[in-house]
């Protein structure tokens, strides 16, 4: 599996790969949209981490017509892909996109800043587990009281024998999409050294710590799963 090095080659071909890595990547989102529409359509603040490309930026901006969206990118070769994204969107002036990371943006510009809506797709599993936790703590911190918190992540199955089976299927998958053998075996040689599992246990403890309900799991696909998040009022 190449380096997932945003900023190089892998970022240029983010969005061809990224339909082969994460299993049902459009209904993902597709369903991450209604979510947002139920739930989260009058946010006025909307914080958006690490969206890669900005794929997932114009459909926010119709979700929440009247949300200003903090877009943070560490990438500059992403970050210029959502400005190139958003161009021709009407809403683009409610975006304001900041190259940092999300510890780089608590530190400075996002200092004591609360949202209505957090949106983090696909990041958390760029990072061991016990970092994974502190990532998880500031989401949650930067989440309003009674605002939303939706995730998506690598995830496991947590029972040994579903996740053999899991992996077996993936593997098919793969193969059946016309993935070369050898990438094949990269990818799957990656698990715990390029990509970790969110465990839905790490992340319930981690929301339980602030006394929020238990994620709503909206979505798996093999290996990808989307949950919902919701801070006490």
């Amino acid at each position: 599996m190449p380096s997932l090095d945003f900023d190089g080659d892998y970022g240029r071909s983010y969005r061809q790969s990224i339909q082969n890595s994460i299993p049902g990547h459009e209904v993902l989102h597709e369903i991450a949209v209604a979510a947002v529409q139920s739930t989260a359509s009058d946010a006025q603040q909307v914080l958006v981490v690490g969206p890669g490309p900005g794929d997932e930026l114009p459909p926010l901006l119709n979700a929440c017509r009247d949300a200003a969206l903090t877009v943070l990118e560490p990438s500059a070769q992403m970050l210029e892909q959502c400005h190139h994204t958003l161009a021709d969107h009407p809403g683009s002036a409610r975006c304001r996109l900041l190259q940092h990371s999300l510890n780089g943006a608590l530190e400075s510009e996002l200092t004591g800043a609360r949202f209505d809506l957090v949106v983090c797709h696909n990041v958390l599993h760029l990072l061991p587990g016990e970092e994974q936790v502190v990532m998880l703590q500031q989401l949650r911190q930067c989440t309003a009281d009674g605002g939303v918190l939706l995730l998506s992540a690598y995830s496991e199955a947590e029972a040994p024998e579903s996740q053999r089976l899991v992996f077996k299927v993936a593997r098919q998958r793969l193969l059946d999409r016309g993935v070369p053998p050898e990438t094949l075996e990269a990818i799957f040689d990656s698990r715990n050294k390029v990509v970790f599992s969110l465990d839905p246990s790490r992340l319930s403890g981690v929301l339980a710590q602030a006394g929020w309900p238990s994620p709503l799991q909206l979505y798996q696909g093999l290996f990808s799963r989307l949950w919902l998040c919701r801070a006490q009022p």
